[in-house]
């Protein structure tokens, strides 16, 4: 990886300095000079180049953040190619992500969990209805917001886009990815294409930690903690276990996202989106009345 802006030299583009590195690219904050304006440029990791596979990746990615035009996702301008080292050039986003906020602060406020939901929900139903977009790794680190208080989205990494597969551009193996501590059921069997409802059961996990400041199951290794994901048995302790403040319609809407089963998971951005309307309002909900478990097991007796 570069660690050092002076050993490379990218056209009309001067870094300055590095916001995070992954296990396939680093990200920078830079001036675009064409532009005149601080941008964030994505740079492939030297060693993938040769992957075929790693670069469609990376393209793909691309692709789809330059074509999702939603003030709620991060947005690409452009891919280069300078002296066969792959890079996009993005939006920058100046604020923080969810997951640095949650380090320092051990937890949000429901009211601020609610915002998060709301965005994320409306954000993810353009990039599902208009685009065939999943974005596959909803978890705090993807989620920002700037000095405006405007949430977005960022790393579309591991996206499943049902458009690329339907034209043959892109092949579905192995693009069903995530991060155990959210990861949806059906994304560790991987025997079902991915629909939005696999980002819904994220963001739920994403909001539980958030709201609480525990994932759903900790102190497992994360194949443990994927398997407790599919397990019908497995079931994290209600949220006002930890956080008593939390109101039992929040905790409702958690556990209607966080159903293992898809078939019987709250099944459309448009109704996560009422639910919060809702919670907003004090509005509590009937007990659910569907044979799917819930990774979230709420407490009768409250």
């Amino acid at each position: 990886m570069i660690d050092n802006p002076i050993e490379l030299q990218l056209p009309d583009i001067r870094l300055m300095n590095k916001l995070g590195e992954g296990g396939m690219s680093c990200v920078w904050k830079a001036m675009d000079l064409k532009r005149n304006e601080v941008v964030a440029v994505k740079i492939l990791n030297r060693e993938l180049i040769s992957s075929k596979a790693d670069l469609e990746q990376f393209k793909a990615e691309e692709k789809t953040m330059e074509e999702i035009d939603h003030p709620g996702i991060v947005k690409s301008y452009e891919i280069r190619n300078t002296d066969g080292l792959w890079y996009y050039i993005m939006e920058y986003v100046d604020g923080y992500n969810f997951g640095a906020l949650l380090a320092r602060k051990q937890h949000l406020k429901e009211v601020d969990c609610l915002l998060i939901c709301e965005s994320v929900a409306t954000a993810l139903d353009y990039a599902w209805n208009d685009h065939g977009v999943v974005h596959c790794d909803i978890k705090p680190d993807n989620i920002m917001i700037n000095t405006d208080g405007i949430v977005k989205l960022t790393d579309l990494g591991l996206c499943y886009t049902f458009k690329y597969l339907k034209d043959g551009r892109k092949d579905a193996e192995d693009h069903v990815l995530g991060t155990p501590a959210y990861i949806s059921p059906e994304q560790v069997f991987g025997d079902v294409e991915p629909d939005c409802r696999a980002d819904i059961y994220s963001l739920a996990a994403s909001l539980y930690h958030l709201s609480t400041g525990r994932v759903l199951f900790p102190g497992m290794g994360n194949e443990e903690m994927m398997r407790a994901h599919c397990s019908e048995t497995a079931q994290a302790k209600d949220p006002r276990f930890y956080r008593p403040e939390l109101t039992e319609g929040f905790c409702q809407m958690l556990e209607a996202m966080l159903v293992k089963d898809r078939d019987y998971r709250v099944a459309a951005w448009s109704d996560v989106f009422e639910m919060c309307r809702l919670v907003e309002k004090g509005v509590s909900f009937k007990p659910r009345a569907t044979p799917g478990v819930s990774s979230l097991k709420l407490d009768a007796g409250r």
